[in-house]
């Protein structure tokens, strides 16, 4: 690994990805749990209330993470917005909607009313949950981008090989490798969302939810462990085919002594088997420490400790998404069509000027923004229960 300026932004873009997944994580795991541990519409105002001071400030991770990926690395953010448009449209159309959902929702008192938009919290979460899921999967397994450079045409960059519809059904056709390995890339970060839920609700709420919310963890434990072993056992499957090492020398852009590491792993049938394994000793590290986080986050969950539990299923995901990104560097988005059409952070990355004033941008204003959303927490980190909203509600009416 080469400790430069494009490995330094693929570090700082894994971070903002980590951080809006484990912050607007567990606010989309409360809502996927609204309906399940929420009985009463008291209780469910419960469920809200426990995210209502932060969930729209965690997003700000999401739109940072898609700002710092176009201006570091300009052909990855077209290659992708192209390539998983509609996807990626679905998941802000059900952004806007879950917004719409819980600002909605108290407008009226008709229970039919209420529970329209309690609905609507519950499938809008589901589907960004899923849907992230789906899209991460199906980068990792390649997508099918075409390097139009190796065809002459330098105007083009990376263009997306399937037509809409086939490309949005591709996403989550079974029947296609990088499609099956998405749902199932998609069904284990659901399964992981609600458990970083169940998290924040023991940690935030008392009495009925956080007992249900406990309930519901212990069962959705054994079914994210499987699909986590599943779907780091197809991960190891992975390979990509090589159609002209040479043309991958040029394009892919990389170091000469990274590609030549690279190339020693292509057999003689012009594959690189393993492709995300190939830092053996890191990957199987960070596998492991993932494993061992979700097993303190059951042993935190049955003892309820909803701040250690908490913790480890922040663990788990970082050490299973740095475990992702040291598996495809410096690969940014493999392509099923070639190694040599892939996206890397080297043929992919902003000149050497922008990514070095954007560093001292980033070194500069990221604490600070980290600093003020740990204090937004600290404000709000109380307590919630049913008794707690029926005094207050008691009070507004005298």
């Amino acid at each position: 690994m080469h400790f430069d300026l494009q490995t330094i932004w693929a570090i700082l873009v894994t971070i903002l990805i980590a951080g809006y997944i484990v912050t607007d994580g567990f606010d989309l795991g409360v809502g996927i749990l609204h309906l399940f541990v929420a009985k009463t519409d008291i209780e469910r105002r419960v469920n809200i209330n426990a995210i209502g001071p932060v969930w729209d400030g965690n997003e700000v991770w999401f739109i940072t993470a898609g700002g710092a990926a176009f201006a570091a690395f300009p052909e990855l953010y077209a290659a992708l917005f192209s390539s998983l448009y509609i996807a990626l449209f679905v998941v802000l159309l059900a952004l806007i909607y879950r917004a719409v959902s819980f600002e909605f929702r108290s407008k009226e008192e008709s229970e039919g009313w209420r529970k329209f938009w309690d609905q609507s919290i519950f499938w809008s979460s589901f589907v960004v949950a899923l849907l992230i899921g789906v899209a991460i999967g199906n980068i990792l397994a390649g997508l099918p981008i075409k390097n139009m450079a190796i065809e002459g045409n330098e105007l083009l960059g990376f263009v997306y090989a399937e037509k809409f519809p086939i490309s949005f059904i591709n996403l989550v056709n079974p029947f296609t490798f990088h499609g099956l390995f998405g749902i199932l890339v998609g069904i284990a970060t659901v399964l992981f969302i609600i458990m970083h839920g169940v998290s924040w609700l023991l940690w935030k709420t008392e009495g009925s939810i956080a007992e249900r919310a406990r309930n519901i963890g212990l069962k959705v434990w054994l079914p994210f462990v499987i699909m986590y072993v599943v779907c780091t056992g197809l991960a190891y499957t992975i390979s990509f085919k090589v159609e002209n090492p040479e043309l991958a020398q040029k394009y892919l852009q990389l170091p000469p002594d990274m590609f030549k590491q690279i190339a020693s792993m292509i057999d003689s049938n012009g594959v690189l088997h393993h492709a995300l394994f190939r830092f053996p000793v890191i990957e199987l590290v960070l596998i492991v420490l993932a494993a061992l986080s979700a097993v303190g986050w059951l042993l935190a969950v049955k003892a309820v400790n909803g701040a250690k539990a908490f913790l480890f299923s922040t663990l788990t995901f970082l050490f299973a998404g740095f475990a992702v990104m040291f598996g495809a560097y410096p690969l940014a988005v493999p392509s099923s069509l070639g190694l040599e059409h892939s996206i890397t952070i080297y043929n992919g990355a902003s000149s050497h000027l922008t990514l070095t004033v954007m560093l001292v941008a980033a070194l500069i204003f990221t604490p600070i923004v980290i600093a003020y959303q740990a204090w937004v927490y600290k404000m709000f980190l109380f307590k919630i229960s049913p008794e707690s909203i029926k005094r207050e509600l008691e009070g507004a009416e005298y």
